[in-house]
């Protein structure tokens, strides 16, 4: 469906509603439905309205589906999402159901294509336990997919219910497949329903939890790379691989218990859902999966005896206490109780708790002169750690035996009593931004990043020499025992820099091991994985990621190869920043950091300077929006935005408005960008697992790679005629400038290398015959001929104190505009022409409250648009134990 067919679609139901309920936005759809947001505005809250397509609800008994659906309603269990309401009004057929804030399944095994083996079970439990419910009220689902599970916290919910039957009893399936719907879906339909046998129950659900249960636990389901009439063809006449040929470590158990739901004849498999519940819940306990007392499982004769026999020796392992299959995942920790500590208007950061875990400290205030303060949790007055000493004071670390404390100001590490008294330098990690300095546990080494790997000395003195080569390391985090060193390699700035402080861009967690001196991640690296703690014994960390959309904390295990199964979600929806554990691992201090952003635009005067004041906001949300670009009829406004957990990309009229978006996919899409010619929008996204440039249709659709190579690509700028794309790539080895251009057959060239000096940010002029950029150099504005000639230096601001940091073009060719600060950390725009000469600025930032979050900024040669920030942060402290 076209974005102007589900605009009017969207309309269409809105008028189908009423006054009482306002349709905010479409979050998805396909097959049986579209998805609407709705906002119930008689009660203030959200719900989900699913509507039919009109070519099939023409063909319905609306009363009969009605009926249906009423059944359906009357399901009240906690992990069922239940009906609310079902409607036909102006052609439109239409059920609605409470919001769920969290994610699909479909959406969780999209980015980790697997689960781990205990969260596997427990969504299967959770599954099979709304089917005993539903099944026992007569009702059967017939779709059980990953689609329909959705994950909020720890539970998982069941969704539409009846739905399936509802439709086949209000028409025939003739009718349903004449209009493209299948009653179910192909890769989990039972051998019944691939037959259109007549009589279906309640074990053609069985079948599907059996094929839901393989993909959870291999990655796939159990027939793949098939059309669809080969795959229902296999339901019923093939039986799958074991579960093992996949994934050899499934504990054969496990295995048992997912085969025997897959049995062609519903006779062989488990008879009801109790029966299979009460296995899921015996391999849910610690002891690994004792059978109930009273129960025997029924077993189909292809079972085997030496498969029972490794179930039960497994068992026995488990309950003997070897662990094989628990040692596999991290023990979850479960929180026990949350404290605020800090409440200031303003930023609090980078907390640290002591190790009894009854101190904790933090930076406090401006990001450019932040100091470090240390405060009992349990209440009391916050004290700076030093009178006297250089700011800003960022990133505390308490000793191991809570007397000292060392901090990083700008590249130099000092430690200071823990309990007052003078600060010393340890040593000066000068010679890239975000060294991140840290001490050694005994306190005899130093271990500091710089841009092409970690390096480290004696903290007395002496040579540096490199430790394990990485690209753009950051927040090194010493193993309790000094053996090992946790890291995160790219997006530094989400918790080092100003600007662009909470950067969501993507990031992995890493350990080195000192005697070997190799690193290895232990998270992937297309979603923010960033500030790792460690666990007590080093057998595991903690670490804030955007795995789930937002910001959490997660746990992963460690052998000495490398993580040990998937990180495990500790938290929902806390916002984390960075942490930090007490000793004993009882008790975790974070930092929840708001980021706050929105689009705001000015108008630029020819003579004196806009203020800040006259600007006027096109959004005004609780988001955090990156990069954006306007349209060249100067209309709309593109930006991406984390307004549904992840960093999508949407567009708002200039004028205000509600946005449309644009990117729907489960993983992050940045920097839009659109042509010149108007035709198109340029982006860059993690889909393929490193950053690639898509381009796309202004309304979201046809979304076409313009890259896909083993580098980095990002950060895309398209041409006044929409034929080239420009970008920056680390494929030569470092960040430089790339050009492709587009083919008569409409692909897109192989990169041509533009700039030889760190280029970074460029953006085409008018006519496209010159790129203006920063080099990252020495932090100059520079302008170059397309075809990579004649370079010259545009703007050194060194000698005024400016720091350029992002260019745009207007309409007119000959002048640039460039965002930049000064010695003071302060915010303003220029214009510059390209004949030379000095800067004039066109837009002051007079509230030190409200300054632009970011360098990213566009122009119509009228107007400047840009994003202003208002970030809160606060240290809080949770209890924790193991589950």
């Amino acid at each position: 469906m076209s974005l102007a067919e589900s605009n009017e679609l969207g309309d269409r139901l809105g008028r189908a509603l009423g006054h009482e309920y306002r349709v905010e936005r479409e979050i998805g759809g396909g097959g049986m439905s579209r998805v609407f947001l709705v906002q119930d505005l008689a009660l203030d809250r959200k719900i989900v309205h699913k509507v039919l397509p009109p070519d099939l609800s023409a063909g319905l008994s609306v009363e009969r589906f009605k009926r249906e659906i009423q059944l359906a309603a009357r399901l009240q269990h906690p992990h069922i999402v239940p009906v609310l309401s079902a409607g036909a009004k102006d052609g439109l057929l239409y059920y609605a159901m409470p919001f769920i804030t969290g994610e699909s399944l479909r959406a969780r095994l999209s980015r980790q294509h697997e689960l781990p083996i205990h969260d596997a079970v427990r969504v299967l439990r959770d599954v099979v336990d709304a089917l005993s419910y539903a099944h026992a009220s007569g009702v059967v689902h017939r779709d059980i997919k990953p689609d329909n599970v959705l994950l909020a916290g720890h539970h998982a919910l069941v969704t539409d219910f009846g739905v399936s039957k509802a439709l086949s009893n209000s028409t025939g399936e003739s009718n349903l497949t004449s209009v493209g719907i299948a009653l179910g879906t192909p890769a989990y339909m039972s051998p019944e329903q691939a037959a259109a046998d007549p009589s279906i129950d309640h074990r053609a659900d069985i079948y599907s939890v059996g094929a839901l249960a393989y993909e959870l636990l291999t990655g796939r389901p159990p027939f793949t790379g098939l059309t669809p009439q080969q795959v229902l063809a296999a339901h019923v006449n093939t039986m799958p691989g074991s579960v093992s040929l996949h994934r050899d470590h499934v504990p054969p158990a496990l295995e048992a218990v997912v085969m025997l739901c897959l049995e062609k004849k519903p006779a062989d498999r488990w008879q009801t859902a109790d029966e299979l519940l009460a296995h899921l819940e015996a391999l849910a306990t610690p002891s690994g999966g004792l059978t109930p007392t009273g129960t025997t499982p029924h077993r189909a004769r292809r079972f085997v005896p030496w498969r029972i026999a490794a179930g039960i020796a497994t068992v026995l392992l488990l309950a003997g206490g070897a662990g094989w299959w628990i040692s596999r995942v991290p023990t979850p920790l479960l929180v026990t109780s949350t404290l605020q500590v800090t409440n200031s208007p303003g930023l609090e950061l980078d907390a640290a708790i002591s190790p009894d875990g009854k101190l904790v400290a933090y930076g406090a205030g401006p990001l450019g002169r932040m100091r470090i303060f240390v405060r009992q949790i349990g209440g009391g007055t916050a004290r700076a750690l030093v009178d006297s000493a250089p700011l800003p004071q960022r990133t505390p670390r308490w000793s191991a035996d809570g007397t000292q404390i060392t901090f990083v100001v700008g590249q130099a590490l000092y430690a200071a009593p823990a309990f007052g008294g003078a600060a010393r330098q340890i040593m000066d990690a000068s010679g890239y931004e975000f060294a991140s300095p840290t001490l050694s546990p005994d306190g005899t080494m130093v271990a500091f990043a710089r841009q092409d790997g970690i390096y480290w000395r004696q903290a007395s003195g002496g040579e540096a020499t490199r430790l394990v080569t990485v690209r753009w390391p950051s927040y090194l985090v010493w193993s309790r025992d000094g053996k090992r060193l946790a890291y995160v390699s790219d997006n530094p700035w989400f918790v080092y820099s100003g600007a662009m402080l909470g950067n969501i861009a993507p990031s992995t967690v890493w350990v080195a091991d000192v005697a070997t001196k190799r690193g290895v991640a232990v998270t992937d690296g297309t979603h923010l994985n960033a500030a790792p703690v460690w666990l007590p014994g080093d057998k595991g960390l903690l670490f804030v990621s955007s795995l789930g959309g937002r910001r959490d904390i997660y746990q992963v295990a460690l052998t000495s190869r490398g993580a040990r199964g998937a990180p495990v979600r500790l938290t929902t929806g806390v916002n984390a920043h960075t942490i930090s554990l007490s000793a004993d691992g009882s008790r975790l201090a974070y930092t929840v950091l708001t980021t706050r952003a929105n689009v705001w635009w000015a108008p630029i005067s020819p003579g004196a300077p806009t203020p800040f004041s006259t600007a006027k906001p096109i959004t005004n949300e609780n988001q955090s929006i990156e990069g954006l670009t306007v349209s060249p009829d100067g209309k709309w406004v593109a930006f991406d935005s984390d307004r549904d957990g992840y960093q999508h990309i949407f567009k708002v009229p200039v004028a205000g408005g509600e946005p449309v978006q644009l990117t729907r996919d489960s993983v992050d899409d940045f920097n839009p960008s659109w042509s010149g010619d108007g035709r198109f929008i340029a982006y860059h996204s993690m889909r393929t697992g490193n950053r690639d440039v898509y381009v796309m249709l202004p309304d979201g659709s046809d979304v076409r790679d313009a890259t896909g190579y083993p580098s980095h690509e990002m950060g895309a700028a398209a041409s006044s005629d929409g034929q080239q794309l420009m970008f920056i790539s680390d494929r030569s080895g470092r960040w430089e400038m790339y050009v492709v251009r587009r083919t008569p057959a409409g692909a897109w060239s192989e990169p041509r290398q533009l700039t030889r000096d760190f280029g970074y940010r460029g953006r085409w002029s008018p006519d496209g015959r010159r790129v203006a950029y920063v080099s990252l150099v020495d932090t100059t504005l520079h302008l170059i001929d397309a075809d990579g000639t004649h370079e010259r230096l545009l703007f050194d601001g060194h000698a005024l104190g400016l720091t350029p940091q992002n260019a745009a073009f207007g309409y007119d060719a000959g002048v640039v505009y460039f965002a930049a600060t000064d010695r003071q950390g302060r915010h303003a725009f220029y214009a510059l022409p390209l004949s030379g000469g000095t800067p004039r600025p066109v837009l002051t930032f007079d509230d030190p409250l409200r300054q632009p979050r970011r360098p990213e900024f566009d122009t119509d040669g009228r107007r400047l648009f840009f994003t202003i920030a208002t970030d809160e942060s606060d240290v809080w402290v949770m209890d924790l134990r193991v589950r």
